[in-house]
C-alpha cells in the first residue's frame, strides 16, 4: 500500500461514515430509530429493477396480446379515484397521529407555529391550581378562570356550595352569586385550544343552567365561556385576563394576553437539532485528528527527503 493511499484512507473513511449517518438521519421518520431508517434504505436499494433487452423484445413481439389483455384488466376510473382518496385519507390520519399534541398545545394551521399554553395552566404547576381573576366592571362580578384546568384550590361540596350541583372538579371558570352565595360554573374546562380564523380560542361548555331555553328542544341552556388568546411578547407577567362581555348571562367572553400565546418551536423537534450538532461535532473531531495525522506524515516524509539529500 502506497503512502498516498494510507494518508487518504482515514479521512475517506471518516467522511463516508459522516455522510452515511447524515443520510440516515435525514431519511428517518419521526418515530423511527436509526436501525429502522438504515433498513429502509437498504430495502430500497435491493429492490431496484433493471430492464433487459430480452424483456423489451418480448414486449415488442406481443403488442396485440397486450392490447387485448389491457382492457379486460383495466379498472374503472371511479374505482381508481376512490382508492386514491382512501390512500390520501390514510396518509392524513397517519400525519395526525404523528402530530399528536399534548394537552393545552396547538399548531397554527397557517404558519405551522407551535403554541404551548401549559405555562398558564396547572399542568406546568405540578398539578396545583393556577387561578386567573378577571373583574367584570359592567356586570359587577369577579370571575375566576382556569386555563385548561380547574381553578379551585380546594374541594367544594357540590350540593351546598355549587349551583345546580355541577361537578366541582370539572369547573373551568366560576363566579359567586351574591344572592345564594354559591359558586356558579360558567363552563367545564377543556384542554384543546382551536384556531377560529386567525384567533386562538378555548371554549368551556356545560356550566350551570341559564335562564334561557332552547327553542328547538325546549330545554334549559347551560352557561359557556369563550377564551381568546392574544400574543404579546412585551409582557413581563405570565398573562393578563380581561373580561370582554357576556350574552344573556349565558355566554361569557374573555381575552388572555400572554407571551405564552406566541408561536415557538415544539420541544420534540429539538432532538433533530441535537443530532445535527452531534454529527457536526464528530465530523470536526475526525477532521482534526485526520489532519494531524496527515501533517505528521508529511513532516516525516519531508525530513526523510532532506536526510537523503
Amino acid at each position: 500500500m502506497s503512502k498516498l493511499v494510507r494518508r487518504t484512507l482515514l479521512p475517506a473513511i471518516a467522511l463516508s461514515t459522516i455522510l452515511f449517518l447524515l443520510i440516515i438521519e435525514t431519511s428517518k421518520q419521526p418515530n423511527d430509530s436509526l436501525y429502522d431508517a438504515s433498513s429502509h434504505i437498504f430495502d430500497s436499494i435491493s429492490h431496484f429493477t433493471f430492464s433487459t433487452d430480452d424483456n423489451n423484445n418480448q414486449a415488442q413481439s406481443q403488442p396485440l396480446l397486450a392490447e387485448k389483455v389491457k382492457p379486460d384488466n383495466a379498472e374503472p376510473a371511479e374505482e381508481k379515484a376512490k382508492e386514491k382518496e382512501k390512500e390520501k385519507e390514510e396518509e392524513e390520519k397517519e400525519k395526525e397521529k404523528e402530530k399528536a399534541l399534548d394537552p393545552c398545545t396547538v399548531y397554527n394551521p397557517r404558519s405551522q407555529g407551535f403554541i404551548d399554553l401549559r405555562e398558564l395552566s396547572s399542568i406546568s404547576n405540578e398539578g396545583k391550581a393556577l387561578p386567573w381573576i378577571a373583574k367584570g366592571y359592567d356586570s359587577g362580578k369577579n370571575y375566576t378562570l382556569g386555563i385548561c384546568s380547574n381553578p379551585f384550590k380546594k374541594q367544594h361540596n357540590e350540593v351546598h356550595e355549587i349551583q345546580d350541583k355541577v361537578n366541582s372538579s370539572l369547573i373551568g371558570g366560576y363566579y359567586i352569586d351574591s344572592k345564594t352565595n354559591k359558586y356558579v360554573s360558567i363552563g367545564q374546562y377543556a384542554t384543546n385550544p382551536v384556531f377560529r380564523g386567525r384567533k386562538l380560542t378555548l371554549t368551556y361548555e356545560n356550566g350551570s343552567y341559564c335562564d334561557a331555553v332552547d327553542s328547538r328542544t325546549n330545554t334549559r341552556l347551560r352557561k359557556s365561556t369563550i377564551l381568546t388568546f392574544t400574543c404579546d411578547r412585551e409582557m413581563s407577567a405570565r398573562a393578563l385576563v380581561s373580561f370582554i362581555g357576556q350574552s344573556n348571562e349565558c355566554t361569557y367572553f374573555f381575552e388572555v394576553r400572554s407571551h405564552h400565546a406566541c408561536p415557538t418551536a415544539p420541544k420534540s423537534n429539538n432532538l433533530a437539532a441535537v443530532w445535527i450538532f452531534v454529527l457536526i461535532f464528530l465530523a470536526a473531531i475526525l477532521v482534526y485528528f485526520s489532519g494531524g495525522v496527515l501533517y505528521r506524515q508529511m513532516k516525516r516524509s519531508s525530513a526523510d527527503n532532506r536526510g537523503k539529500v
